[in-house]
């Protein structure tokens, strides 16, 4: 707990592909370039103090293109956010049937988001290491961890930032608060458009992104 007229600690936790299929639903390819750590201090009050940003994400197995732009921006937020921690999941390839037409085609689902989101909040709580935390996410499968810190742990604050297009009722009421994330919160927590590397790398934003 921290210790009277100290600064609240905050650790901010994003569910990448959620964050990510809204923020392509209401906006497209704007936004994209998107710095995850300042986007994260952007929701944080005076009194506030970022701890760390926890970036939940897996390797896209989707198209040549969109396997680079994803490799080029991970690598410019390692080399720009000093707070920022990546857990990776995976995909798993499904075969899918359209309902419409009956036809068979191959699909991808993630899969440990979740439960790598929620081992990560539980550990976190359990081990003290925030005053309060943000959950950037509308998936409801987040709702079970976010109880368990509401009903053994009074002194913890948690908040849900659901990304547009994405809210889910059920997670933002089992939470201490909740907020939707604006157009304006995307537009200023843009990387710098080319970044450097600690190997002196250049990582341009993707010129799909401008």
């Amino acid at each position: 707990m921290t210790e009277q007229g100290a600064n609240q600690r905050v650790i901010v936790y994003i569910d990448g592909y959620n964050l990510y299929y809204g923020q392509r639903a209401a906006f497209g390819d704007k936004y994209k370039w998107l710095d995850l750590q300042a986007f994260s201090e952007s929701f944080l009050r005076p009194e506030m103090e970022l701890v760390a940003v926890k970036y939940f994400t897996a390797i896209t197995k989707s198209t040549a293109g969109s396997k680079q732009r994803q490799e080029i921006y991970l690598k410019a937020l390692k080399a720009h956010c000093n707070k920022l921690e990546f857990y990776y999941g995976r995909f798993l390839v499904k075969s899918k049937r359209c309902r419409s037409c009956g036809v068979k085609h191959i699909g991808y689902e993630e899969k440990k988001t979740d439960v790598n989101i929620a081992c990560e909040i539980l550990n976190d709580t359990h081990l003290d290491r925030y005053d309060c935390c943000y959950v950037v996410s509308g998936d409801s499968d987040l709702v079970p961890p976010l109880r368990i810190v509401e009903e053994n742990y009074p002194d913890k604050r948690t908040i849900v930032a659901h990304p547009p297009r994405r809210k889910s009722a059920e997670l933002c009421q089992i939470a201490d608060a909740w907020f939707a994330i604006g157009k304006q919160k995307f537009k200023n927590s843009q990387l710098p458009e080319k970044v450097v590397s600690a190997h002196s790398v250049e990582l341009n934003r993707p010129a799909e992104w401008k």
